[in-house]
């Protein structure tokens, strides 16, 4: 089998970046945009030792669940790869996901909940980061194509929110009239869905920078939804984003967003979950796990700015949060205050350590809840989460193989896998959150 060579194939299944697997001869083939029972004429782009990749030359027979995606740039962006799949093939294709790779990696067979997958399914960004690159003349703003450094431009990115779009070409316009695209390395918009309030977030190579002061002016008589803008002089040459100090060039360091009958201050280094209309079913479906009351001590790990523990706060008998983000804490002990939550103490460090230091204090809790980044919990946090021996453990994962990994640790441990609760965060693309509860068998207890 060579490159360039064409054949007939039919869609088995998905990976899980999304690719279908088809076969020729016995050999896997990885192929983009195709729908699992679609034959389609595909073209071999790569072969290695015992697989080979293919694109598309055309589809004989398309699924009933295929539809033209809306978005222009669709095909290059490295975003919205599910945008060929109506909502109940994204569904499945999650639910799928979900499942093989609880198969692979935990060697267990669940059947998850049906997945929650909540309007709108497009728009529904508050956060957007868009690479720029320019010099004095041209000024490149857009996505990065998969796997590369080259800069897809678009006309409107239907995941990110109308204002948080026009603020992104507003910005480009501007920095190719004030001649200094040069400077610019990312901008970040953050907007609060609820409150309506922005946040811009300006990322450059070197500041001060010539015409500053009328970009920020621009921005803020031209939009007065906007609250807060702050810059970074980021010199790195990583992929790292947000480094160095914060420097307020107008308002105030943070917006506000409400959340469950909470409000939370967002700011430029704190992470607060993307999808806000899906967020409350997460939060609720997490929260309901946990089975709080007025009796109930809580452990909220890799806290953020505190809003889960501070919502459950409101139930039950005490709460720790900890997190290893300084900003974040501080954050998370204001929006404590904020919201006449006192019952509440936060810590700033890392799951593990910070799980250990409340077991040397004695400190012990019915309930657990982890909501970790996409490589999950560290052995430590698992191994110190055992000690503390909670009734209920609730995790809270953006990764289902880390978290199949993790949860195959916890029931060696003697944990129950009693829930699996998918949750559709991203709609468009291949990323799928999940909600799962941990019990000690009732002989335990």
């Amino acid at each position: 089998m060579k490159k360039n060579e064409v054949y007939t194939v039919v869609a088995e299944d998905y990976t899980n970046e999304g690719l279908a697997v088809t076969r020729v001869n016995d050999i896997v083939i990885f192929v983009k945009g195709l729908i699992v029972g679609e034959e389609a004429e595909i073209g071999i782009t790569a072969m290695k030792k015992n697989y080979g990749y293919g694109r598309v030359i055309n589809i004989l027979k398309p699924s009933e669940h295929r539809v033209t995606p809306q978005c222009s740039v669709a095909k290059v962006c490295g975003g919205c790869n599910l945008q060929f799949m109506d909502d109940e093939a994204q569904k499945q294709f999650k639910q799928s996901k979900l499942k093989n790779c609880f198969k692979k990696n935990a060697h267990m067979d669940i059947n998850p909940l049906p997945i929650i997958r909540v309007n709108p399914v497009f728009n529904y960004r508050n956060k957007v980061q868009v690479p720029i690159q320019g010099d004095k003349e041209n000024v490149k703003v857009g996505f990065y194509r998969n796997h590369s450094n080259d800069i897809i431009e678009y006309d409107n990115c239907l995941v990110q929110t109308t204002l948080s779009n026009e603020l992104t070409f507003f910005v480009k316009k501007k920095l190719m009239e004030y001649k200094c695209g040069e400077v610019f390395k990312h901008l970040l918009v953050k907007h609060a869905h609820n409150t309506n309030q922005v946040m811009v977030v300006l990322i450059v190579n070197k500041y001060p920078f010539d015409h500053l002061n009328e970009l920020v002016k621009d921005l803020t008589t031209t939009y007065s939804n906007i609250k807060s803008v702050v810059l970074f002089e980021n010199k790195r040459t990583d992929n790292v984003i947000i480094d160095g100090e914060e420097i307020l060039l107008y308002g105030s360091r943070y917006i506000e967003e409400e959340l469950l009958g909470c409000t939370f201050r967002i700011s430029a280094r704190s992470f607060y979950q993307i999808n806000p209309y899906a967020t409350k079913y997460l939060y609720q479906t997490a929260l309901d796990y946990a089975q709080l009351d007025e009796n109930t001590t809580l452990i909220d790990l890799y806290c953020g700015t505190g809003t889960m523990g501070i919502i459950g706060a409101k139930k039950c008998k005490k709460v720790y949060g900890i997190e290893i983000v300084e900003d974040a804490i501080k954050d998370a002990k204001v929006n404590a205050d904020n919201n006449d939550v006192h019952n509440i103490e936060f810590f700033v460090g890392d799951a593990g350590k910070g799980a250990k230091m409340l077991i040397d204090k004695n400190i012990k809790a019915d309930v657990v809840i982890v909501d970790p980044p996409r490589k999950g919990c560290s052995l430590e946090t698992l191994e110190a989460i055992n000690t503390i021996n909670p009734k209920r453990l609730v995790y809270v994962s953006c990764d289902p193989a880390t978290l199949a990994r993790d949860v195959k640790i916890l029931t060696d441990m003697g944990y129950n896998l009693n829930k699996v609760q998918p949750v559709d965060m991203f709609p468009q693309t291949v990323h799928v959150e999940t909600v799962v509860l941990l019990e000690q068998p009732h002989d335990h207890i």
